[in-house]
């Protein structure tokens, strides 16, 4: 087990461009992502920087896993609606949305999960070789779905990506109960800061909580020469700065970079001289 805090500076993050031809979507997607080792077997996620280009579209689907997104630039269209800068979305498992139809650039910060149901969440690794095996079998992916042989070598026609689970598992796909009836969105700027009374200097926005689970969304601000204790969390924690620099274990680290602080062991403390904001996920269901 892995608890030891990972810490990345932006020019550390794992870049890549997501799409292009034989993609499961259509459009590219440039990504920045921070290869967070969560320590629990079995429990992967994905914290990425994207930029979603314009012209990108998804068809109306759903996913076996959960979701966040946090907009820092442009307008991300998710279907009948935009999330705006400083929107928060959750996208549930189960729960369909879309289709989205991106006009103009817009960048995001995109958490991907497994969800309450427990369903395999599988590495980007493993997604490619799924993508390579099921083109070597002549199927075909266009316009977000996917046409060839399913697990029962029947004709198929569906879902891009539910089409590379199916194959890097070997299972069909079945979706969990739905614990939520659409997405939820969440405006964090008609949000107000509350002071946190264990830190004097510091106040958060609690954005939301879901599942039984407890997943947890907050935004932190941190004032010039505050800091947060170095007590043990119960659940670990990724956190993103948004603005400032914040300092972590004597090193800094200015906008852009990630936290993961893990469960179970002392976290150093984490302050500012400048002054910052991060942007705080809580997932209590990787904790050991």
């Amino acid at each position: 087990m892995n608890v030891a805090v990972q810490a990345w500076r932006p020019e550390d993050a794992e870049t890549g461009l997501l799409g292009g031809r034989d993609s499961h979507r259509v459009g590219t997607v440039e990504q920045r992502r921070f290869p967070i080792s969560t320590g629990v077997p079995g429990l992967n996620l994905s914290f990425s920087r994207d930029t979603v280009a314009d012209g990108f579209f998804s068809p109306r689907h759903r996913h076996c896993w959960d979701q966040l997104r946090f907009v820092l630039d442009g307008r991300l269209n998710i279907g009948e609606t935009d999330l705006e800068p400083g929107d928060c979305g959750y996208f549930p498992e189960a729960v369909p949305y879309g289709p989205q139809r991106q006009a103009g650039a817009a960048t995001v910060l995109v958490l991907q999960f497994t969800g309450a149901g427990g369903l395999y969440y599988p590495t980007p690794g493993e997604l490619a070789a799924a993508r390579d095996k099921l083109r070597a079998e002549g199927g075909t992916f266009e316009g977000g779905r996917y046409q060839g042989r399913g697990l029962d070598g029947r004709p198929a026609d569906q879902d891009g990506y539910e089409a590379l689970w199916e194959a890097h598992t070997g299972c069909k796909l079945v979706y969990a109960q739905p614990r939520y009836g659409d997405v939820v969105v969440m405006r964090s700027q008609s949000y107000e800061w509350v002071a946190d009374p264990r830190h004097p200097g510091i106040d958060v926005r609690p954005l939301g909580c879901f599942t039984e689970h407890q997943t947890a969304i907050t935004l932190i601000r941190i004032s010039p020469g505050a800091h947060t204790d170095g007590r043990k969390l119960a659940a670990p924690q990724i956190r993103y700065v948004l603005s400032g620099t914040v300092v972590c274990g004597e090193k800094p680290y200015p906008p852009g970079s990630c936290l993961w602080l893990p469960a179970g062991a002392p976290s150093p403390p984490l302050g500012s001289i400048t002054g910052a904001e991060l942007y705080s996920v809580s997932l209590p269901r990787y904790a050991p």
